[in-house]
């Protein structure tokens, strides 16, 4: 139900009732009740369309995401209503600028994860050349599916979901580590997420020995491809600028 000035009105008199007698603060109320409404209403939608635009993690485009916004109105019980558009702008891009920031901070609340394209990758190779093939898919986290031989022939045709961002320079390699008997094909296949937490903090001793006491460690994928994607888009990254702060450096030159 949406809160009309009549019943804002009310609400104020009947908690307060030194008001009864006060007109100008609902008066005004009602006056810049539709020009209320409607910036909301607008600023919620733009604000919520920027956020979904551009995640926290990457400033990419975020996918099966979720929000349940909920409006409120705190209205002054004494004073006039200022809106304060001459100092911040127009209350629409007010709202907007909140309710982004708020969409935003609420997906790093709710533990999020990262998603990444794959190809479906078709490689073709003799028998020769099988091993270089595994090599080289398995060093660019690729997914073997099946391999299978073509009948008639010594060629065989191996099938796995290749990850989008570890396909750059696949044919060179592949040509290289098969002496030209090997040939890839790649094919937009679907979307997956990454089960990884990209915030992971180690705690326990296992923990700290396997990853390190660095935030994501060494060992998250999903950080590593966070900050790759940060770094070419000039945002800003949360690692150590000073690697070893008790190393010193003189600058004193020998004549």
């Amino acid at each position: 139900a949406m809160l009309t000035p009549a019943d804002a009105a009310a609400g104020q008199h009947a908690s307060n009732p030194a008001l009864a007698s006060q007109r100008a603060p609902v008066a005004e109320l009602a006056d810049l009740w539709p020009h209320i409404v409607s910036s909301v209403e607008s600023g919620v939608t733009v604000g919520f369309q920027m956020a979904s635009a551009a995640g926290p993690l990457c400033d990419e485009a975020m996918w099966g995401v979720v929000f349940e916004l909920e409006v409120r109105l705190l209205l002054p019980a004494t004073g006039q209503l200022d809106l304060a558009e001459s100092v911040y702008g127009p209350f629409s891009g007010q709202v907007m600028g909140a309710v982004c920031a708020a969409c935003r901070r609420a997906v790093l609340e709710a533990d999020p994860r990262l998603v990444e394209a794959l190809y479906l990758c078709q490689v073709q190779a003799s028998a020769e050349a099988l091993s270089g093939v595994y090599a080289v898919l398995g060093r660019r986290r690729a997914r073997i599916l099946q391999e299978e031989m073509r009948e008639g022939s010594g060629t065989f045709m191996v099938h796995a979901y290749l990850p989008v961002e570890a396909s750059f320079g696949l044919a060179d390699e592949m040509r290289r580590r098969s002496s030209g008997a090997a040939s890839a094909s790649l094919l937009l296949s679907h979307w997956e997420r990454l089960q990884v937490d990209p915030f992971f903090v180690p705690t326990s001793e296992e923990q700290l020995e396997e990853f390190g006491a660095e935030v994501g460690g060494p060992a998250n994928l999903a950080r590593r491809l966070i900050d790759a994607v940060r770094r070419r888009k000039g945002l800003p990254v949360a690692e150590k600028v000073v690697a070893k702060a008790t190393k010193q450096r003189t600058l004193k030159r020998n004549v």
